[in-house]
């Protein structure tokens, strides 16, 4: 499929931007996948382009914009525009066949385009950060030796500074990489409530048995959801 825009020529099937002298454009990744969709839909919300994007990631409109920006820049004009809370392509697309006199120079490329593109290279390797089993794992444990019946109190301190150490990493590894609110939050809560700095006071050894249970699940399906990414 191919659109055809006063300014650019976009080619689904080879994924590749052609300027208005059929000149082909270094845009790619998400920028490019965003100008398709409105290519496609002329017009969409911040919501519409993230569940296009990946219906699972929170896109908010720093991401949106980030895009545009990217393919206006590239791109040499403003082709797409934000108003009134949609983002839309200025002018018209034709679908057409075939694009005529194709040339895959890209020495038009400019110097800012390509500073940007290293900025968004970081941002991919950035957000593609590894996380290490080992810390949950070791947690994991943690916790089910908990349910021993230990004659000092020193091991249930041991525990907590292994969680709350566990679980802070988790929520900062996540919070870096944008990954979803529901495992960040969780780290956070298990975070502040094993911490043994400023201590929560929940009852006896019975009552934090009851709190181990959800929270050695919550670590195992952390360290399921890890492996399978």
């Amino acid at each position: 499929m191919y659109y055809k825009h006063q300014y650019f020529c976009l080619d689904t099937k080879l994924r590749n931007v052609l300027d208005e002298n059929n000149k082909e454009l270094s845009l790619t990744g998400n920028a490019f996948r965003v100008l398709v969709f409105l290519c496609d839909n002329k017009s969409a919300t911040i919501t519409e382009i993230g569940d296009f994007l990946d219906i699972e990631k929170d896109y908010d409109e720093n991401h949106i914009r980030q895009y545009r920006y990217k393919i206006n820049t590239i791109i040499g004009n403003d082709v797409v525009q934000y108003k009134n809370s949609i983002y839309s392509i200025v002018g018209d697309i034709e679908k057409v066949e075939k694009i005529e006199n194709y040339d895959r120079n890209t020495d038009l490329l400019h110097q800012d385009d390509v500073r940007l593109e290293h900025k968004n290279i970081f941002e991919k390797k950035h957000n593609n950060l590894k996380f290490s089993k080992i810390p949950v794992i070791i947690a994991i444990i943690a916790l089910l030796l908990s349910f021993v019946d230990w004659s000092s109190y020193g091991y249930y301190t041991i525990m907590k500074f292994i969680v709350t150490g566990t679980a802070t990493y988790y929520a900062y590894s996540i919070y870096k990489t944008n990954k979803q609110k529901f495992w960040f939050w969780g780290s956070v809560f298990i975070a502040v409530l094993f911490n043994p700095i400023i201590p929560v006071y929940l009852g006896d050894k019975s009552v934090w048995g009851v709190i181990d249970i959800p929270v050695i699940i919550f670590l195992v399906l952390l360290l399921v959801n890890f492996k399978k990414k």
